[in-house]
């Protein structure tokens, strides 16, 4: 990636860090150097797992405690642990230890066609955070993760409520990436302004409901691996020869269309962004991307008369990337709240 677009990327990436920090933050001005408000002694804390996609800027600029519950990757038999991120390269770049050999060992596993599997994260690890904001003070959680029918992190969030004394209601979104990341920043603005356990979890399920992705891939070949794409099974052979631009339909991988080359499965994306776009009131877009940032800041670019806050580029956490393969690019699209 040349300076260039290597430094607008990174300017995109910090207006929407700053848009996206007002209404946790309160609204008002902040000081330099204060990231986040002052947090509020208890109240609903919000717990959400890594496939989120939000930097840790916007975690920690919260007025209540907003906790990214890590999402296990394995590369053969190696276990990762992946975390949010900083500013620099959003979900997990620029950050130190695991974070850093993780992305830099995926990228090596998919293109050598080494085996990448996910994990949920188990009820233990979820109880530890429900504990954790329990002994801080906290009067509830909301726990808000990715679709159940990818993954059986909601299931292990039920199971690891039962571990703590305070309510712990847990949210479904049947999303991932930054259309369940909207939903975590629109729930935790909500308690921020101090609403109860259900009004929060309202709203984290009405934003969620509101949301959509579309995303290109060049091949299937991870999806399949990961078992992602069962919905397709009995399409797989008559989408070798294509690429297909998918979309998250109902919590599942669904095929949207099947043109045959690239540019064109890229026509058709910024065609049913716009038409998705235009069905919204005040939409907000996130564009994903995995080991192909300068397309991904063009499309981030080509959108950006569409919503309603700058677009970022954010690079797909691992979580995601494993499924979706090098050359993936994604936009999410979530109508503001209210």
């Amino acid at each position: 990636m040349d300076p260039a677009s290597a430094a607008h990327r990174d300017e995109l990436l910090a207006a929407w860090i700053r848009s996206s920090r007002g209404p946790l933050a309160g609204g008002g001005p902040r000081r330099a150097g204060l990231w986040g408000a002052r947090r509020r002694r208890g109240g609903i804390a919000v717990v959400t797992d890594s496939s989120c996609s939000l930097p840790s800027e916007l975690l920690e600029a919260a007025r209540v405690p907003v906790v990214s519950v890590p999402i296990p990757v394995m590369i053969g038999e190696q276990i990762y642990t992946e975390t949010a991120g900083k500013a620099r390269g959003s979900a997990g770049a620029g950050t130190p230890g695991d974070q850093t050999e993780l992305d830099r060992d995926l990228a090596l596993a998919v293109a050598q066609g080494i085996t990448v599997r996910t994990s949920r994260p188990s009820p233990g690890r979820l109880a530890q955070a429900f504990t954790a904001l329990q002994e801080q003070g906290c009067d509830g959680i909301v726990a808000i993760h990715l679709s159940s029918k990818l993954s059986g992190t909601v299931d292990a969030a039920r199971l690891a409520a039962g571990e703590v004394d305070i309510p712990v209601r847990v949210v479904d979104s049947l999303q991932t990436g930054a259309a369940l990341g909207h939903a975590v920043l629109d729930a935790a603005a909500a308690a921020g302004r101090g609403a109860g356990l259900e009004g929060v979890a309202e709203t984290a399920e009405h934003s969620a409901r509101g949301g959509t992705s579309f995303f290109v891939v060049p091949s299937l070949e991870q999806l399949r691996r990961g078992g992602r794409i069962n919905a397709l099974a009995s399409l797989l052979g008559g989408l070798l020869w294509v690429k297909p631009l998918l979309g998250l339909q109902d919590g599942e991988v669904q095929l949207v269309e099947r043109p045959r080359t690239m540019p064109r499965a890229m026509e058709r994306l910024m065609a049913r962004v716009e038409e998705s776009a235009a069905g919204m009131e005040r939409p907000r877009l996130v564009v994903h991307a995995f080991g192909n940032a300068s397309p991904a800041v063009e499309l981030a670019d080509q959108v950006a008369g569409l919503s309603s806050r700058p677009v970022p580029v954010v690079d797909l956490p691992p979580s995601l990337a494993a499924h979706l393969g090098l050359g993936a690019l994604a936009v999410c699209l979530t109508p503001e709240p209210g």
